[in-house]
This record gives structure tokens, sequence and C-alpha cells, in this order.
């Protein structure tokens, strides 16, 4: 651990030029890739700063100094970090602490046109630590037996930066254990996560594999997880990262341990099915499957996912395990997003039939189950027509009669991805087998079929039939003049 200060005396001001607002001066601070920095500002000499200089709200990441008021501003500065800890510190606010996440921020003095008898000043003490978080307890007859832990910044993203953070889960009982179970598993392909078992310099150590959500017992008292989080310049994807369940146990045979390896995770793109069945009465009893539905980059995005029920067996493993069954369904990618829908074994018949999320989504089915337990979704990524009578934009590039734009791949698969069957429709002639899911494309380059005659975007949902047997009116969900 090293530790310095920043110290500035007799602050002077000259007028600010240029576009920036109020005039100041910036350090940056780096460190090395297993420290991060705790700072401490000791002293802030400044002027009280009013409340109209201080009304001009800050965007999460803009680099501006409030006009007219000595302050500091300090934020980190590799992305997602700089969205979200971007701070303000004024004279009421001599004495606080910043720890930071990463090993890279910018301090930043905004000088005022205020002066003081004895001059303005400022003092920032800091210190260089290690990124290393460690996780005590017990078994629960004597204290708190469980706890989480989290990947940097958790659930808004990890950098991608070179960085490593150190995570060390003890049981203070030398011959216990440590559970562990992800509730969330979201690891980008540049980094890579290690696991060591116990503190020795034989311990065992495997490292994760990122597309296969882990469930983990130790053999030893303390489990120690190393992230690399890797380095990308482009900033084209977004991954949250993970968070862990542990556990203090004394023994370590775990007979409902769950099976994760349900668990899957699809990009926000064309379309596909979830599905759950136990295939046979061997293996485990108890599962817990997590789907995510997540966008990966910019080009061609959703305006949302639409999640439709096919399938819900309430079979003997709701009936027997309905205090811990459960199915919950979030409107986002991780288990913190809101909850949309959270169904037991009392209200699974009550499950709604269709779900629309812009953000994606994030399900989760855990519990005791059977083979006469079923559970099945589709799921399609679709967009709205674009005004203008413009059509469907770019990948999606059919018109399902209530407007919504699909990926064209999806039509006459078998599947209403629509939601109302125009996808499916007998006026596209979809020739589907059992053995292809191969079709004959429409002849109006998804705009509708009516008889042999193609009609315009203009001509569907405006309230007067064109075709003879009014498919261009029928499962119109709004007319084009409300949606225009």
């Amino acid at each position: 651990m090293s530790s310095s200060s920043l110290t500035v005396d007799n602050i002077v001001f000259f007028p600010s030029t240029g576009g920036r607002t109020g005039l100041w001066c910036q350090v940056h601070i780096r460190v090395c890739s297993t420290c991060k920095l705790s700072l401490h500002l000791e002293e802030l000499s400044f002027a009280a700063c009013t409340t109209r200089g201080r009304g001009r709200r800050r965007r999460p990441n803009q680099d501006w100094c409030y006009n007219g008021c000595d302050h500091i501003h300090l934020h980190e500065v590799d992305p997602p970090y700089d969205e979200v800890t971007h701070r303000d510190y004024f004279l009421e606010n001599e004495g606080d602490h910043y720890i930071s996440i990463s090993g890279n921020i910018k301090v930043r003095h905004c000088a005022g046109n205020t002066s003081l008898t004895d001059g303005r000043r400022f003092k920032i003490a800091y210190k260089v630590i290690d990124k290393t978080e460690l996780h005590q307890g017990v078994v629960s007859e004597y204290g708190d037996n469980t706890g989480v832990v989290t990947s940097p910044n958790f659930p808004h993203g990890y950098a991608l930066n070179g960085e490593a953070f150190t995570f060390m889960i003890q049981n203070l009982d030398p011959y216990g254990y440590v559970r562990l179970t992800f509730d969330d598993w979201d690891i980008a392909p540049e980094s890579k996560i290690k696991v060591y078992d116990g503190f020795s310099e034989g311990s065992s150590h495997v490292t994760l594999e990122r597309f296969r959500r882990p469930v983990i017992v130790s053999e030893s008292n303390t489990l120690v997880l190393v992230l690399s989080t890797g380095t990308q310049k482009d900033d084209c994807c977004y991954h949250s990262g993970f968070k862990a369940r542990y556990q203090f146990v004394s023994e370590r045979q775990w007979k409902e341990r769950p099976d994760v390896s349900c668990s899957e995770t699809h990009p926000l793109q064309g379309g596909g099915t979830l599905s759950f069945t136990r295939s046979s009465n061997t293996g485990s009893l108890f599962y817990d499957c997590v789907w995510l539905i997540k966008r990966y980059n910019r080009l061609n995005t959703a305006d949302a996912v639409v999640l439709r029920l096919i399938e819900v067996l309430l079979g003997d493993g709701w009936l027997k395990y309905g205090k811990r069954n459960s199915l919950e369904i979030r409107h986002g990618v991780t288990s913190e997003a809101p909850l949309l829908a959270r169904y037991t074994a009392r209200n699974l018949t009550d499950i709604e039939m269709s779900i629309t999320a812009p953000r994606g989504l994030y399900i989760r089915l855990r519990g005791g189950f059977y083979t006469t337990d079923k559970l099945s979704f589709m799921y399609t990524a679709v967009k709205n027509v674009t005004l203008g009578g413009e059509g469907c934009p770019g990948y999606f590039d059919y018109l399902c009669h209530n407007l919504l734009c699909i990926d064209q791949e999806l039509m006459c698969d078998g599947d209403d991805h629509c939601g109302d069957g125009s996808d499916e429709s007998p006026l596209l002639d979809c020739t589907v087998s059992l053995g292809s899911t191969q079709a004959s494309r429409p002849p109006c380059d998804g705009v509708v079929v009516c008889g042999s005659e193609c009609l315009t975007l203009d001509q569907i949902c405006d309230g007067v039939p064109d075709c003879p047997g009014r498919e261009d009116e029928d499962n119109c969900v709004f007319s084009a003049g409300d949606y225009f």
C-alpha cells in the first residue's frame, strides 16, 4: 500500500475562456492493474456555493464545472465506470471519502470567481490499495452463514481494461466448507475467472467457462475467485458480470445441489424457444435454470422482445415442492432488474400468455421437478414499423398484420412469432414438414399477400378491406390512423 496527497494553496481566479464552463485544473491518477484508490478530502477551503450556481443538473458522464462555484469533481475514466461515478464535492463535503472501482481516475478542481481572506485551497489524501474483497463467516448456529459477492459495478457492467479483482470467501470453521451459486453469469469472452480451492501452494484451481453457469462446493474452508477482465478497445458489447450467493456449511455433501445446465443466453435478435423438461427420473431432482435474452451490439437492434407461453404443465414437482418452486420473469438482463411476474404452484395456471420487454428478459425457474413438469416459451425480437410508409427496417424485414416487424427467417417455421398468425398464414403458402423447416418465400417480400396481388403498407389495417376475405383487416391491434 502506498499513499500521497494532492495539495493546492492560494488559488487565484482567472476568467474562463473557450467552451469550458468554469476554470479548472486536472490530475489523472493511474495505478497498477490489481490496485484501486482510496481518497480522503481532508481540506476544502472554498467559499460556500449558492443554490443558483449549483442548480444545473449534471448528466452521468458529462465533464463540466458548475459556473461560479469552487468544488472538486472526480470520476473514473474507463467505460462503463465513467457513466456512474461522477461526483462533486463542495465546501460542506470536507472530510468525505471515495473508494474507486478501478485504478484509473481523474480529479478536477473547478474554480469559481470567489475569494477568501486566507486564500482558497484544498488537500486530498489518497492511498493505493489492493482490489481484494474478504468475506468471512461461520455456520448458522454461530452467526450469519450466507452472503453475496458481485463483480465490479454490478449490475451496470464491468470495464474490459486489463485489471484484476480478487474475492476471498472463507468459512472461519477450519473444517467447514463453502457453497457458491450464481444468480447472474454474464462474462465477456475476453475475461477469465479462476477459482482456487484453499490457500496452500498446491491448492487446486479451475478456470470457469463463460457459457456454463457454475455451481460450486469447496473441498477446503476457503474459495478464492480471481476475475481478469481482459481488454477491448471497441465499445461494442455490454456484460453485466456475476452475482454469487455463498453459504458456509459444516458438511461437504450437498443433497439438493441444483442442476444449472438448463441455463442459456440468447441474443435479442431473430427468435427461438426456451423450454424445460426433465428427461428422465435419474440424476438431479433440483434445478435452477436462468434464461437471458439480451442485446449484444447496437447493430440491427430490436425495439423489444416478445415472450409468449407455449406450454405449461403443473406436474408432480410443482405439487410436491410447491413451497420452494418458483418462476420469475424480470424486465432486464440481471436478477436485480424490475420484476414483471413471479409464479408459484398457487398461481402458475394464471401465467400471462404474452410479455413485451424493450430491455431484454431475465427468466429463472428453480425448485424440484419431475418428468411431468413442463414449461416452454417462444421469444421473438420485434421492431415497430417505421413512420412515413417505409415499412420494416433492415434486419427486421417481414411485416406482420399487427404492424410489428420480425426477421423474415422466422416465416413459415411452424411458430406464431407475429402473435396474430400472419407469419404462418395459409396466404404465405407455407410448406412446413417434420423433417425440414424450409418454406417457400412469399412473393410480396414481407407485405401482405391478397390473392395474387400484393398490398402496400398504407392498405393494411386502414379500415378498408382490400382482400375478398378481409385478411388485410384481420388481427389489427390498432388502426393505421391510430398508429400514424
